[in-house]
């Protein structure tokens, strides 16, 4: 049975998201939904999964119109969405959170057992050959079983339609390669997939058919095996050629003073012999999973825990007395799994952008200004490039890369230049490819202006896209930095697996 989506509007205040668009969605196809941040396939979307109600258009299952007033109303016609950011309870076990809101219970008490078996019997049934500890609280699972259970979740009732919001975003290759294996089955099993990824390789990989949305019009419903990834790229972004190697292209950045500077770091198992970053300079972290560059990057804000013979940002020795140490000395955090780490989804742009900076907005009299806070949070919007229709938005409603470009705005709010070093942290996880060339724009205007960059990503090609320099982690430990004239993906590969390239 098809879902048609026949000349959908979505008009905000001063922005209309989606104009007149239409599209097919079948149960028997894997079909890949693409465009630039702000092209409008969240809003597409989160009308079809009945998160929002549309201006005009109509929605129609099987040839028959209809209404869809919520998420749970979606739900009950056979369309689930799982959302890019996750809604799993950390706390809660996986059989727990694929149960969620319909455990079965004896005598108004959860019963454990038949829990277990039902949730058990829910993974065996959609994805025989995955093998999860149900009992585990999700918070400790690998990201890919998190993902597992989110859509066993959303599959639990009589689902024709899945929708799936950058599910591999944050995966590394071997647990991607599993969940391509969950995605490709799904339509076999009487489930279409609707993908949204700005891998697109991975679209090209599973998708049937694509659509690629622009400004929030329709461009193209074709075949995958009719379009290659650069056409994909003219299509979404109406100019042609290697987006990454554009990026690349800039002036040489003139470095300064060191910035950063530490010595025998030691954050639980993580040893730093030395690290340091001179203004206007990017460095990159790498490493296999648990390898420690992650950890490395946010030891560095926040340092609880840790050790060090020397650590100086400056110019002046720092202290690691208490945790905000090295925020209030300038380093400021952009980190991964921005919703759990950075950012409130119910709060709106305003409030968001204001959370680290909320005296910014406060006058002598000690009140908040709430007319400066607006013209604070306008101004760092505009300086991002945040597509939304008023700072009042809520956050939740913005696509990834918007969300993002949140994240590191809330550090620019108020800052008054404050910030000499910033770290990244899986930069552009989740994001497209033009708002990936917006953000490392951004990177290079605050490292122009003096900024120490560092950023760990699990990215090679963002890494030898942005860096001046890269430091390998391995088992633990930081090894022997690689310079610029040295990258390839070999030598990154090489030095990340501690054998030369």
């Amino acid at each position: 049975m098809d879902t048609r989506l026949t000349d959908i509007t979505m008009q905000f205040p001063g922005t209309r998201a989606l104009d007149n668009v239409s599209v097919t969605f079948r149960r028997d196809e894997v079909h890949g939904l693409i465009g630039e941040n702000g092209a409008g396939k969240s809003t597409l979307v989160n009308v079809l999964g009945g998160s929002l109600q549309p201006t005009s258009g109509r929605i129609a299952i099987a040839d028959k119109e209809l209404k869809l007033k919520s998420p749970r109303d979606a739900l009950l016609r056979g369309i689930a969405h799982v959302s890019q950011e996750g809604s799993l309870v950390q706390a809660l076990s996986g059989a727990g959170n694929i149960l969620l809101g319909a455990e079965p219970r004896t005598a108004g008490v959860i019963a454990q057992g038949r829990l277990k078996t039902e949730a058990a019997a829910l993974v065996k049934r959609w994805f025989p050959q995955v093998s999860i500890d149900l009992d585990e609280p999700v918070g400790s699972l690998p990201m890919a079983d998190r993902k597992v259970i989110e859509i066993v979740r959303a599959l639990r009732g009589d689902v024709r339609l899945l929708i799936l919001d950058e599910p591999t975003a944050t995966l590394p290759a071997r647990e991607k390669e599993q969940l391509w294996a969950i995605i490709r089955g799904l339509p076999k099993q009487g489930v279409g997939v609707i993908l949204i990824s700005h891998f697109l390789s991975e679209i090209k990989a599973l998708s049937d058919r694509i659509t690629v949305l622009r400004d929030g019009r329709h461009v193209v419903t074709e075949k995958a095996v009719d379009l290659s990834e650069s056409q994909l790229v003219d299509l979404m972004l109406r100019r042609s050629g290697d987006t990454a190697s554009k990026a690349q292209t800039e002036k040489t950045r003139a470095t300064g003073d060191v910035v950063l500077r530490i010595a025998g770091w030691k954050a639980g198992r993580i040893e730093v012999p030395q690290f340091e970053i001179r203004a206007g300079e990017i460095v990159g972290l790498i490493g296999l999973t648990g390898s420690g560059h992650f950890g490395f990057a946010r030891s560095l804000y926040n340092p609880a825990g840790v050790t060090c013979t020397t650590c100086e940002v400056g110019g002046s020795a720092v202290a690691l007395h208490k945790t905000l140490t090295m925020r209030d000395a300038g380093v400021a955090l952009v980190p991964d799994h921005r919703m759990e780490n950075a950012l409130i989804g119910e709060w709106s742009l305003r409030e968001n952008l204001a959370m680290v900076h909320p005296q910014h907005a406060v006058v002598t009299t000690g009140v908040l200004s709430r007319r400066r806070e607006e013209a604070e949070a306008q101004r760092v919007m505009r300086l991002m490039n945040v597509k939304a229709h008023s700072s009042a938005q809520e956050l939740k409603t913005l696509s990834g890369g918007n969300k993002q470009k949140i994240s590191i705005g809330k550090w620019l709010y108020g800052a008054q230049d404050r910030y000499r070093v910033m770290i990244f942290i899986e930069p552009t996880e989740g994001v497209d490819i033009g708002a990936k060339a917006e953000i490392y724009a951004e990177m290079r205007r605050l490292a122009g202006q003096g900024v120490g960059i560092v950023i760990a990503s699990s990215d090679l090609i963002e890494i030898e896209t942005m860096a001046d320099r890269v430091v390998p982690f391995v088992d633990q430990t930081a090894r022997p930095e690689l310079a610029r004239p040295q990258f390839s993906e070999s030598a990154f590969i090489g030095a990340m697996s501690g054998v030369a390239a």
